[in-house]
């Protein structure tokens, strides 16, 4: 018999996916931003050692424009997450803290980024609810959520964080980031697998906002190929699904063509999205090809060592790629070509779906 206080205890994994996803949601524009302004200075610019140098000044100010973003992705994160726990008396101990994660702190100088932000959001979050519910007199109340929540919330957090949670956090980023520099061979390949299926999965919906997350926290890290192949999966869908609507004239309508005209658009910016019209419509095949086609595709490019220095995908990125390139689009047209040949072997015919 599963009781009341079962239910909340299997509900607890989807509220903090949810809450998760809330400060990806937010920080998103963030970082693409910073992105495209990274993408701009590669205009002139060039990549040494995935470090973006500037062609001259005024592309070096439109480069400090766009870090500016990249410093402030990591903050975002932690405040909305713990904003969407918390609500608004969250907000500013979140953006103090998630500051304080993202740079170095302590008599050893230790940063956590994006994973110590990630769990300061919760605690955060868990921490400024909890302070909600205390009973205070009537005369101190309007005084809660501006001044008495912020100020306490960021002291003994702030304090907790310094000397108690650096240093396992920092252990186990570091222990991920030498685990990754070790991939070869069949792990690299599992990676690139997952990676393309988390893009593919839900067409970029959440699952896809949990690998953004992932292969940025190793970008921060310095490790660029994750991220160079989750942004060439991200094009791979509606890539795939337009050429099967252009190609497969026996499948597809002339509604569907007008829609993979405009999927080639998205694919082209890294939207995944572009997708969604064609699995709206045969949901089964499409979800089949594209999970293939684009894990397929992952796994390749972890292969081929893809890197890229940009948060954002498509051919349109290919400037902030500066490993493999070329591999970079062959991948990218062969998961593509693997979602039409799918396709064209078990998605019927529109006699046949007609009868």
């Amino acid at each position: 018999m599963v009781t009341k206080s079962n239910r909340k205890k299997q509900s607890l994994p989807s509220q903090l996916f949810k809450h998760f996803n809330t400060g990806i949601s937010y920080f998103l524009p963030v970082i693409i931003a910073g992105g495209m302004l990274f993408s701009f200075t590669l205009i002139t610019g060039k990549i040494d050692n995935g470090a973006i140098v500037p062609s001259n000044q005024f592309f070096q100010n439109i480069y400090d424009i766009g870090q500016a973003g990249f410093a402030m992705m990591v903050p975002v994160m932690c405040a909305y997450i713990a904003y969407a726990i918390g609500s608004k008396p969250a907000l500013a101990p979140g953006f103090i803290l998630g500051y304080v994660a993202n740079n170095p702190i302590g008599a050893d100088k230790i940063s956590t980024g994006f994973l110590g932000s990630l769990i300061l959001g919760f605690i955060v979050g868990y921490f400024v609810k909890w302070t909600k519910s205390w009973k205070v007199p009537d005369a101190l109340k309007p005084m809660m959520p501006t001044f008495f929540i912020p100020v306490i919330t960021t002291l003994l957090l702030g304090i907790l964080y310094t000397y108690v949670l650096t240093y396992p956090l920092n252990a186990f980023v570091q222990a991920i980031v030498s685990l990754m520099n070790q991939l070869n061979g069949t792990s690299t390949v599992i990676v690139g697998l997952a990676i393309g299926l988390l893009a593919a999965a839900d067409f970029g919906g959440p699952c896809s906002k949990a690998a953004t997350a992932f292969t940025l926290a190793l970008m921060a890290e310095g490790i660029y190929g994750p991220n160079g192949a989750f942004r060439m999966c991200c094009a791979i869908p509606p890539l795939g699904m337009a050429l099967a609507s252009l190609i497969l004239k026996n499948k597809y309508d002339k509604a569907d063509r007008q829609l993979g005209i405009s999927a080639l658009f998205l694919s082209s910016a890294g939207i995944t999205e572009g997708a969604i019209p064609f699995a709206g419509k045969d949901f089964k095949h499409t979800w089949i090809a594209c999970a293939i086609g684009t894990s397929i595709a992952g796994a390749l490019a972890m292969l081929h060592n893809v890197s890229s220095v940009v948060a954002f995908g498509g051919i349109v990125a290919i400037s902030g790629v500066f490993k493999s390139p070329l591999w970079y689009i062959v991948d990218m047209l062969i998961g593509a070509g693997i979602i039409v040949l799918i396709l064209a072997f078990t998605k019927p015919n529109l006699e046949e779906i007609e009868k």
